[in-house]
């Protein structure tokens, strides 16, 4: 087996064994479960809930959060493939997967930012 292969066998048991050790030393060690009645209502602390708990959300925030990740995925792409692919005549399989990739991208933000009324393909 090669240094690599070696490597990757040794995280993966010891990602392995941390993983297993800390489910055990939960079920060992921690608390136990108690049932109550309450558990099983709307809020654990014991509260009522009075008049309307359905609230409106703004989901605007989380819709710009995702945009600004995609961005930042489609730059960190872009980067490595031009670090790694300097001229378009040697390369031509990983930029046309890059330009596929970036235009799949944008349609993904538009599509985020536009909704789902106003896109048909």
């Amino acid at each position: 087996m090669g240094a690599g292969v070696t490597t990757f066998l040794v995280f993966a048991l010891v990602a392995s064994a941390f993983g297993v050790g800390s489910i055990i030393a939960n079920k060992t060690f921690g608390a136990k479960r108690r049932r109550a009645y309450l558990q099983y209502t709307t809020y654990e602390s014991g509260e009522e809930p009075e008049g309307e708990t359905q609230i409106d959300f703004p989901t605007q925030h989380y819709t710009f959060a995702i945009v600004f990740v995609a961005v930042d995925v489609i730059g960190f792409v872009l980067a490595l493939w031009g670090v790694n692919y300097r001229t378009v005549n040697d390369a031509w399989l990983p930029t046309l997967i890059v330009f596929g990739f970036t235009a799949l991208a944008i349609v993904g933000i538009y599509y985020a930012l536009v909704g789902e009324r106003r896109l048909v393909i």
